[in-house]
């Protein structure tokens, strides 16, 4: 019967995949842009260090959109989006890592990500309550017509007229 042939193979892949997950504890990353080391996976976490832009470390964990490095002498937490996989930038295709290979390649690709965005459920609707001291914050930001106009003029940008369809087009 082919069942302990079969074992040793699904034996065999399991040990690969052990390999490949103990290797990537120690995966080298580049950062691809300056980014702020922190001392926790969270935003408002302390700063550890700024690492700037081409940084290389060793990536020692994974959390959630969170990736631990040490850089040198810091140890700390960065968007796993601020780094490329598999070696220094421009050093291969980082075919060679397990990370690089899931991860990467980035090769001038331009990629929007998002993270934690979810819409609202019909239970969220139904707990929702209002918050007057949350619509002052928002009036707060509010700008006056002249404010804007300036700010537009400062940008380059200028007024421009927008036809309504039923009167550009003689449409419904």
């Amino acid at each position: 019967m082919p069942f302990p042939a079969l074992r040793r193979c699904a034996a065999a892949a399991l040990l690969w995949l052990c390999a490949g997950m103990t290797s990537a504890h120690a995966e080298t990353v580049t950062l691809e842009r300056e980014s702020v080391l922190r001392a926790d996976p969270r935003t408002d976490a302390a700063t550890v260090a700024t690492l700037p832009l081409g940084a290389s470390g060793e990536a020692l964990a994974r959390q959630g959109a969170w990736v631990q490095v040490r850089s040198g002498n810091s140890t700390g937490w960065l968007y796993s989006f601020n780094v490329r996989f598999g070696g220094t930038a421009g050093a291969g295709d980082g075919a060679g890592s397990v990370l690089g290979r899931i991860f990467g390649p980035r090769q001038r690709v331009s990629v929007t990500s998002t993270i934690g965005i979810r819409g609202l459920d019909e239970e969220d609707l139904k707990q929702a309550r209002f918050d007057g001291g949350q619509v002052q914050q928002l009036d707060t930001f509010a700008a006056s017509r002249e404010q804007a106009e300036t700010h537009a003029g400062e940008a380059g940008l200028s007024a421009g007229r927008v036809e309504y369809l039923g009167e550009a087009g003689g449409g419904q």
